[in-house]
C-alpha cells in the first residue's frame, strides 16, 4: 500500500509542472484576449496549446506513476494507458479520466515488475527491458484501457459528470452544486475527484448560458482553501503541528494563493480526518457562496481568477470564509503534537519520497 501511495505522489509531482504551465498560460492568455486585445492570433494559438497540455496531463500522470512502481520500462505503457484514459480509441466508449489514469499507471507498473521476473534466454536479457517489456506491456495496456476500462470506468465518469450537469440546470440547487464541486476538489487535493470536478467545469466552458464560468468560480475555494488553511493553521496553532509542517506552512500558503492544491497533501497524509474533513466543509461553504451569488470568472488557478471575477468582493469573501471555517475547525479538532508521535512516525519510515 505504501508503494502505491508513493507512486500516486510521484505521478502528482511530475504532473504538477504541466498543470502550472497550462493553468497559468490559459489564465494569462484569457486576460490578454479579454482586456488588452493584443495580437489575438498568437494569444489564441498559445491558449490552444495550453489546452493541448491539459489533455496530456492524465498521460503524464499515469506514465510517472507507472515509473514509480516499475521503473523506466513502465513509462511508455503508463503513458499509453493514460492517453487512452483521456482519449478513448474505440467508438461508443467514454473517457475514463483520472480514475482511468490511476488504473493505467498501476497496471503498467505492476505488469512491468512481473515481466522482469519472467526468465528469458541469456542472449535476450539485454533487450528485455528496452524492447519486449515496454512493447508487450503497451499492447496489454491498450487492450485493457480501450475496452473494459473505457466501458466501465468511462461510464462511471460520464454518470458523475451528467449528474452534475442536471444539478446545474436547477437554479434553486445552484448553491448545492457549488458546494459539491468545491468539496470534491478539496477531498483529494488534485486526485481523481478533483479532476472529475475540473473536467466538468471545462466541459461547460463553451455553454452559451454562461454556466461554465459560474461553476469555474465555484471550484476556486476547493482549489485554494486546502493549502491556504493548513498553512495558516500551522502558523497560528504551532503546538498542534510538527516542526516539518510548520516549516512547510509559508510554501503551502503561497501554493494556495496560486491554486496549487497539492501542497496540502503532506498535511493530509499525516492526519487525514482532521485535515480533509475541515477542508471539505470550508471549501463547500465557499463554493456554495460563489454559486448562490452567481459569481463567474474566466480565470484559472488561484488569485489569477480575481481580475475576471464578475463580483470581486463576493469572490474574495467566498474564499476567505472557506479558509476561516477550515482553519477554525482544524485548530479545534487537531490534537496537540508531541515529539513522541513525531519519533514514532519517523520509525515507521512512512516517507513520501516524491521523485522530481
Amino acid at each position: 500500500m505504501r508503494k502505491f501511495q508513493q507512486a500516486l505522489m510521484t505521478g502528482v509531482s511530475y504532473m504538477l509542472p504541466f498543470i502550472v504551465f497550462a493553468g497559468m498560460t490559459i489564465a494569462v492568455t484569457e486576460m490578454v484576449l479579454q482586456y488588452i486585445q493584443a495580437d489575438s492570433a498568437s494569444m489564441t494559438a498559445l491558449n490552444g496549446f495550453a489546452w493541448v497540455m491539459i489533455d496530456m496531463i492524465p498521460a503524464v500522470f499515469a506514465a510517472y506513476m507507472a515509473y514509480a512502481i516499475g521503473d523506466k520500462a513502465a513509462i511508455a505503457p503508463g503513458f499509453i494507458g493514460g492517453y487512452i484514459a483521456a482519449h478513448p480509441t474505440i467508438e461508443n466508449t467514454s473517457a475514463s479520466g483520472f480514475l482511468g489514469a490511476i488504473i493505467a499507471g498501476a497496471i503498467a507498473g505492476y505488469v512491468v515488475r512481473w515481466f522482469r521476473k519472467v526468465p528469458v534466454p541469456e542472449f535476450m536479457e539485454s533487450i528485455k527491458k528496452t524492447l519486449f517489456i515496454p512493447v508487450l506491456t503497451g499492447w496489454l495496456l491498450y487492450v485493457i484501457m480501450a475496452y473494459p476500462v473505457a466501458i466501465t470506468i468511462g461510464a462511471l465518469n460520464d454518470l458523475i459528470i451528467e449528474s452534475l450537469i442536471h444539478l446545474s440546470e436547477a437554479p434553486q440547487y445552484a448553491f448545492l452544486l457549488g458546494a459539491i464541486l468545491s468539496a470534491m476538489c478539496a477531498f483529494d487535493m488534485g486526485g481523481p475527484l478533483n479532476k472529475i470536478a475540473i473536467t466538468f467545469v471545462f466541459a461547460l466552458w463553451n455553454d452559451p448560458s454562461g454556466i461554465g464560468f459560474q461553476v469555474n468560480a465555484a471550484v476556486f475555494p476547493g482549489i485554494m482553501v486546502p493549502a491556504l488553511s493548513v498553512g495558516i493553521a500551522a502558523l497560528i496553532s504551532k503546538s498542534k503541528f510538527s516542526e516539518a509542517e510548520i516549516k512547510m506552512a509559508p510554501g503551502a500558503i503561497l501554493s494556495g494563493l496560486v491554486g496549487i492544491t497539492e501542497a496540502a497533501l503532506p498535511y493530509a497524509f499525516q492526519d487525514p480526518l482532521r485535515v480533509i474533513g475541515p477542508n471539505m466543509i470550508g471549501a463547500g461553504i465557499g463554493g456554495a457562496i460563489m454559486m448562490a451569488f452567481n459569481v463567474s470568472t474566466a480565470g484559472v488557478s488561484g488569485v489569477f481568477g480575481l481580475p475576471m471575477a464578475s463580483n470581486l468582493y463576493i469572490f474574495v469573501l467566498a474564499v476567505v470564509v472557506g479558509v476561516a471555517v477550515s482553519v477554525g475547525l482544524q485548530v479545534i479538532v487537531r490534537k496537540p503534537h508531541s515529539q513522541k508521535e513525531e519519533s514514532a512516525a519517523q520509525e515507521e519510515d512512512f516517507d513520501f519520497d516524491i521523485t522530481m
